[in-house]
């Protein structure tokens, strides 16, 4: 028994003076070259309970000659801040680090960085795998997406170390594949970090995405004044404090009885947009020759960006902002600071952009618009739908629908990225097939004044477009709501504090979501209850149609034909009796609106001249 008990530790000593690189003296950072490639390696001395960091370097460290000129690994060698690679947890209670840097050597290709992965396991002192909270992985820059790209298993290389770890850290990463971080943070904690004047290829929106795809418990630092450089990573993986909150070596080793997480803390929109422009200001901003409005809440929250279609009447930067959406941010009595609060603690931050009447029904001029507006702006993953709405009032809708469905074809590469529509105070559509096309698989939402009377929006309109539309959707016909800025601003009311009755947190709640309150359907407008009692035949017309309507006896009707954009194009009157020869031949090829007036009855009907 006693020969046995000897024997055990000297297999002990045999098993650590082999499991690392040859000669190693513990708390000293080496390089070890294995594989063909150089690596940082790094074990404190002492006694402790053991935890395993392995450190993906930015695009820069490569080799031994600077592989340790970023933190983590300077730490270690930085006589002034003289650590040793320990963390007290509690009294008694310390860890000891085994660093494992791996600097840039390969590129993105993976299967370099797993084999070396798997060689430094099978060559360090054995560890219980399963005890998960003893490893971590850390990723700095160009690292970030070397660290998710194993962690997700990108290249479909074997490696059976990549779901051993508890915490991960992304240091002002790169732009990633959303659904590859989705499927491989679920069961790590996770941190984010990024300096606010971080700028190009490791911008803070590019760390935003990063923060909301990850599945898992997650912190996201917005370092103020913070730029791509060393006191910002630094700042990170500081050493000072003695809480997990503020110290992410304490963080990284939490018991496992006390992974509690606090409440999650959400990053800001921080720049883009007009120049100069301060957030929580709604300022005109000119680009392409034509005048656009432009607003972002101020703090922090997830963020949505809401383009609206104004009517024909707001048409530059003296009245953009006269009717809703723009109007309730202008407003000093609403007051409103463009957050919506979804749930206690979860705040949506509004970006909003108004399209005026500024290019009439040229779709190539909106289309160059947007796509100005989404290329300088903060940029947001337009992979992620559900943080994209648009809105169109009056004539505005139509507009709207038509860059949707790429009318004119303008071919904008950004009019897919939409999750949701508001389509108020509509005007009609001749063709409703690619509407229906267009609008599977979204939400949607169709407002009206039911007193509507203007010729060129009748409640109707909207009801053909409701039926017209697939996917979810939503019709709300308001009594007494006529065509103005009453009806428009009850449409885009900040009241109610669900999404059946609030149309910004309706737009900000997906299905999925689980502050969706369903409401009961909506049914549309029977077609019966639009104004059948006036009948044109043909329409489509080639020049002349016959009208007939419900007449009074001895009434004299005025008979007026308007374009889409309101402008009379050819008036009749006197007209008596309830039939009448229409000529319209010297008008142009389109949609008109035919309206016949007289002892009280207003008669209303599209048609299509051909």
């Amino acid at each position: 028994m006693k020969t046995f008990t000897l024997f055990i530790p000297l297999l002990l000593c045999y098993a650590l003076a082999a499991a690392q690189p040859a000669g190693y003296v513990p708390g000293t950072q080496v390089c070890w070259t294995f594989n063909g490639r150089a690596h940082g390696y790094f074990k404190a001395a002492g006694n402790g309970e053991r935890h395993i960091l392995i450190s993906f370097t930015g695009v820069g460290e490569t080799g031994c000659a600077n592989y340790d000129s970023q933190s983590p690994q300077k730490f270690l060698k930085d006589n002034g801040l003289n650590w040793d690679g320990r963390t007290v947890r509690t009294p008694g209670d310390t860890i000891i680090w085994e660093i494992y840097t791996v600097p840039n050597t390969s590129n993105m290709w993976m299967g370099a960085y797993i084999s070396d992965i798997n060689y430094l396991f099978n060559h360090i002192a054995p560890i219980d795998t399963s005890e998960h909270w003893r490893f971590h992985v850390e990723g700095l820059s160009f690292g970030v997406g070397r660290l998710w790209a194993f962690l997700g298993n990108s290249q479909g290389d074997y490696n059976p170390y990549r779901g051993i770890f508890s915490t991960t850290i992304s240091i002002a990463g790169t732009q990633q594949d959303p659904a590859l971080i989705a499927s491989a943070s679920g069961n790590t904690r996770n941190w984010v970090w990024v300096g606010s004047q971080d700028t190009g290829i490791t911008r803070p929106s590019y760390s935003h995405n990063i923060y909301y795809a990850i599945t898992g418990p997650k912190h996201f630092t917005y370092q103020v004044g913070g730029r791509h450089d060393g006191s910002t990573w630094d700042s990170c993986l500081s050493l000072k404090n003695t809480d997990t909150m503020t110290n992410r070596w304490l963080w990284m080793v939490r018991k496992p009885d006390t992974l509690t997480e606090p409440p999650i803390e959400l990053p800001c929109p921080i720049s883009g947009g007009p120049a100069n422009y301060v957030a929580g200001t709604q300022v005109n901003w000119q680009f392409n020759n034509r005048s656009h409005g432009y607003f972002r809440a101020a703090g922090c929250g997830e963020r949505h960006v809401l383009i609206a279609f104004t009517h024909d009447t707001s048409v530059d930067s003296t009245n953009y902002q006269l009717n809703s959406p723009a109007k309730i941010l202008q407003d000093a009595g609403i007051n409103w600071d463009g957050r919506s609060v979804r749930a206690p603690g979860d705040t949506i931050v509004w970006e909003v952009v108004t399209i005026p009447y500024n290019s009439g029904f040229y779709l190539p001029g909106y289309a160059n618009d947007i796509t100005y507006i989404l290329q300088h702006i903060e940029p947001l993953d337009t992979a992620n739908h559900d943080r994209y709405h648009i809105a169109g009032i009056g004539h505005g809708a139509s507009r709207m629908w038509a860059y949707l469905i790429n009318t004119q074809n303008h071919n904008s590469p950004y009019r897919h990225i939409f999750s949701t529509t508001l389509t108020v105070s509509t005007t009609w559509s001749s063709n409703y097939a690619p509407v229906t096309a267009y609008s599977a698989g979204r939400r949607h939402w169709v407002w009206h004044g039911a007193s509507d009377t203007n010729p060129t929006t009748p409640p109707w309109a909207s009801t053909d477009y409701y039926n017209a539309l697939s996917g979810d959707k939503r019709l709300t016909m308001q009594t007494g709501g006529t065509f103005g800025a009453s009806t428009w601003d009850s449409c885009f009311s900040i009241a109610g504090t669900d999404s059946s009755n609030n149309r910004w947190l309706w737009m900000a709640t997906p299905p999925a979501s689980p502050f969706l309150r369903t409401a009961a359907p909506i049914p549309p407008v029977l077609k019966s209850q639009k104004p059948e009692s006036l009948r044109l035949y043909p329409n489509p017309s080639r020049g002349i149609s016959r009208l007939s309507w419900n007449g009074k006896p001895g009434t004299a009707y005025r008979i007026s034909v308007s374009d889409i954009s309101g402008r009379i194009r050819k008036t009749e009157t006197g007209i008596r009796g309830s039939t009448h020869v229409l000529d319209i031949s010297n008008l142009d090829k389109g949609l008109y609106i035919v309206q016949v007036e007289g002892g009280g009855e207003k008669f209303v009907l599209k048609l299509i001249r051909e």
